[in-house]
């Protein structure tokens, strides 16, 4: 009995997490529909289409502040901006320079056995190449690190009471998520485990959401400049 209570779920985290999540994919599939294999095709999406560029972050930036508001009622950010220093801020950015250095050589390998393209943006992003690169980098560099950490590490440790099972569930369903199940998830395995430890050793949203945000913005840039300086890809 003690084992089964150990690993209880939470059924009120674990149900804002769905919910939550479904919300968060929703802008896309309104935005975006002529994307889908099957797409659900409403009186608006001709006009949510053509004005993807301020459409699709103005409905992202909706979704974002409900899961803050939400979490900031629930008291996940309690606590979160206190104890910050020097140290603590070079030691995420070591985190950082190391979680760039490992994704770009497994990129590397990956396409040197043929197994992958240089293209690292994973399956769900693929139609925001089709938007402005502020929009872009507004997206990626914000606003889904922002929802997309609270929603799996916060609220997903929630949900698992047991914080080790929760490392081992959010971890693997993150990084499948973005690619599934192809050859893309294996950089993704990587991102998603650095983000997901970094909460896990302090609980600590704001220090998985820099890591997140900052390698989303800086990935293409250290993947250039490394490129150069290794000469591995020409």
């Amino acid at each position: 009995m003690k084992t089964i209570k150990k690993y209880k779920l939470n059924l009120f985290y674990l149900l804002l997490f769905i919910l939550l999540h479904t919300l968060y994919k929703i802008p896309g599939y309104l935005v975006f529909a002529y994307y889908l294999d099957n797409p659900l095709i409403l009186p608006f999406t001709d006009f949510l289409y053509t004005n993807s560029a301020l459409a699709f972050p103005i409905l992202l930036t909706l979704v974002a502040v409900i899961v803050i508001i939400i979490s900031y009622y629930l008291g996940f950010f309690k606590n979160t901006f206190e104890g910050w220093s020097t140290i603590r801020v070079f030691k995420l950015l070591v985190i950082l320079f190391v979680l760039l250095l490992l994704i770009y050589f497994t990129n590397v390998l990956m396409i040197r056995l043929g197994f992958s393209s240089s293209n690292h943006v994973g399956r769900s992003q693929n139609y925001l190449i089709t938007m402005p690169k502020v929009m872009q980098y507004y997206i990626i560099g914000i606003v889904a690190p922002i929802i997309e950490e609270i929603l799996w590490r916060v609220f997903l440790f929630k949900a698992v009471r047991n914080k080790n099972l929760a490392l081992f569930i959010s971890w693997p369903l993150f990084a499948f998520a973005h690619t599934g199940l192809s050859l893309e998830i294996i950089p993704y395995l990587l991102l998603s485990f650095i983000v997901t430890w970094t909460y896990y050793c302090n609980e600590n949203v704001i220090e998985s959401i820099f890591i997140h945000a900052s390698y989303n913005l800086l990935s293409p840039l250290s993947a250039q400049f490394l490129n150069s300086f290794f000469h591995f890809i020409v």
